[in-house]
Formats: structure tokens, C-alpha cells, sequence
């Protein structure tokens, strides 16, 4: 079945997005990967089903600052156990090794994001690049993430 047609538009802003992406999870994950096709396909397939950027944007925060038992996700892109890709899964699907609905984990990051360790959240702002810091803070800020204690 041949895949319908990208809007341009939306292709370089899924482009962009994915830039920005991939230069935080570097930094939050200590990794060195790059901004795979996959990753532009999770992204502009996010934006389709109307997924803001402060959405996409904020669940690598939280997939990175939450704790507990919602912190798998986080544990899992740190060993490189899992693909950056997969914090923007939303689509529903069955586990095809457990047999259980699949998690959908933007929306399980968007709906945890609150949760998220403030002093990680600090943390990791502080060893952000110093000129992505600015517009992070602004995210963090306007998704009502605490920064610091």
C-alpha cells in the first residue's frame, strides 16, 4: 500500500523538531545518536494526530525526570536498550512478546510530565548547552514542570 503523500510544511517542522530532539536526548541520555528517518516518522506522525511540539518536546523531559516505576522508559533509552522513537509511540497495537495493549508512551510521558523530579529536571536544564537553555526553561515553564527545589 503506498503511503500518502507528506505535506512539506509539516515534513520540516517534523525535520526541526527532530534536530532539537536529538541534540537533548544526546545531552539527557548521554548518548551520540542522530536523527534517524524513524525518528522524523514519529515525529511528523505525532504532529498529524495533533500532538503539540511542547507535547513531543516535554515527554523527553519526563521519560528522563520521572522516578519510580514510571521511569522504565527512561532506563531503558539510557542503556540504548530502546530507540528514541519510542517515547513518541501513541498509536495503539498489542506488545507482540507480552500479548498486552502496547503502551502509549507520549501520552503516558505528557500525563507524567508533572511528576517529574524537580531536582533532576534542575539537574539536567544545568547541563543543557547554554543556548538551549533559554527556550527549555520556557518549556518547562509553560507545561507547569518544577524546576529545582
Amino acid at each position: 500500500m503506498k503511503e500518502p503523500k507528506r505535506v512539506p510544511e509539516r515534513e520540516a517542522e517534523a525535520k526541526r523538531i527532530t534536530k532539537h530532539i536529538t541534540r537533548f536526548f544526546n545531552v539527557a541520555y548521554g548518548r551520540n545518536t542522530t536523527g534517524s528517518r524513524e525518528l522524523i516518522d514519529a515525529v511528523y506522525s505525532a504532529l498529524e494526530d495533533r500532538y503539540s511540539e511542547d507535547e513531543i518536546r516535554v515527554a523527553y523531559w519526563a521519560a528522563r525526570c520521572v522516578t519510580g516505576k514510571a521511569s522504565w522508559l527512561g532506563e531503558r533509552l539510557r542503556a540504548g536498550d530502546v530507540l528514541p522513537p519510542m517515547v513518541l509511540r501513541h498509536h495503539g497495537g498489542i506488545n507482540n512478546q507480552t500479548g498486552k495493549p502496547a503502551v502509549r508512551w507520549l501520552d503516558e510521558m505528557i500525563a507524567r510530565a508533572l511528576e517529574s523530579n524537580p531536582v533532576l529536571v534542575k539537574a539536567l536544564l544545568d547541563s543543557l548547552p547554554e543556548d538551549m537553555r533559554p527556550g527549555e526553561e520556557e518549556l518547562l515553564k509553560r507545561m507547569g514542570m518544577r524546576i529545582g527545589v
